[in-house]
């Protein structure tokens, strides 16, 4: 079962690919700027696959890395949570040692919120780095229930999985693809996570502001591991409910301006429209009838950031 997946995903990522080969690039221009800056002092190069021999850099051309820390507030709403206003920390950054191996962070501001990873840098060529990475297909869900003086938990642990990322650079354009066949998680049979994200920046005067928009997919083994009807949910009268595949769309928008060569000033806004096999759920439905609560997620952020 575990081969037909890694089949399956390589399959995938070889025509999307193909497909999409002339579309997009990733890190946006004041990012790549601050990046540099950051590391003009090492004797590292750019830790972005920019430039290189016709046969393609090699992992070992990228070592070396970044780090941004910014502190702002944010307003998230959805069905997760209650609608969140509180100041926030937002971390983002990447390092990557000579033999390929790196770890990198992604916050609510950068074009890809990707969380926190530790993968392989196998491969690269001038416009496109191949990576054999970590990606987390879905969160911690966890579920209280009361009523008639009962009252208990459920909770459902989160999904860390194992995949190919391929990312294309094209000016100030940015293509990513994930595929991951494989989940660590032991409650249910390997699933398929997948998500492609597309980019685009301009530059305005001395702000840069860009647009990208996503999908993402999660077969029906994680999304029924989630959402459908459980056994104690069957107790306390919920319909049964069996969740199949899903796909999410994300867009977002932001812009940033430099205000020192370190400094940065950033803002962003991203929507995310759930899959209906995850609003269908009962569970859900009976989340979202919440007035605090609301069908698709959106999350607005202003932030100072400052890059080491």
């Amino acid at each position: 079962m575990a081969n037909s997946h890694w089949i399956r995903a390589i399959s995938l990522l070889c025509a999307s690919l193909i497909s999409y080969s002339s579309a997009a690039s990733i890190l946006n221009a004041h990012q790549e700027q601050l990046i540099e800056a950051a590391n003009s002092s090492q004797t590292h190069a750019p830790t972005t696959p920019e430039g290189g021999s016709g046969s393609g850099p090699q992992s070992d051309d990228f070592q070396g890395g970044y780090l941004k820390v910014g502190f702002g507030y944010k307003i998230e709403e959805g069905f997760y949570d209650d609608e969140v206003k509180k100041p926030a920390l937002f971390v983002s950054g990447r390092y990557q040692v000579k033999w390929g191996f790196f770890v990198e962070a992604s916050s609510d501001a950068n074009r890809l919120d990707q969380g926190l990873n530790i993968g392989f840098n196998f491969y690269n060529t001038e416009q496109w780095q191949f990576d054999l990475t970590s990606v987390r297909a879905h969160g911690r869900n966890k579920y209280s229930y009361g009523q008639s003086g009962f009252h208990q938990e459920e909770k459902i642990k989160s999904s860390e999985m194992l995949g190919l990322r391929a990312t294309g650079l094209f000016e100030n354009q940015l293509l990513q693809l994930v595929v991951a066949p494989y989940s660590f998680n032991d409650e249910y049979n390997d699933g398929v996570y997948a998500s492609l994200f597309a980019s685009n920046a301009w530059q305005i005067k001395n702000w840069e502001v860009y647009v990208s928009a996503g999908l993402v997919y999660r077969s029906e083994e994680i999304l029924d591991y989630y959402y459908s009807t459980t056994e104690l949910q069957s107790q306390l009268d919920f319909p049964d409910y069996q969740a199949g595949a899903g796909i999410d769309f994300v867009g977002q928008i932001g812009a940033s301006y430099p205000i020192s060569e370190n400094i940065l000033f950033e803002t962003y806004y991203r929507y995310t429209n759930i899959s209906s096999s995850i609003t269908d759920s009962p569970i859900v439905k009976l989340i979202i009838a919440s007035p605090e609560r609301k069908e698709d997620i959106t999350e607005f952020g202003l932030l100072v950031s400052y890059v080491f």
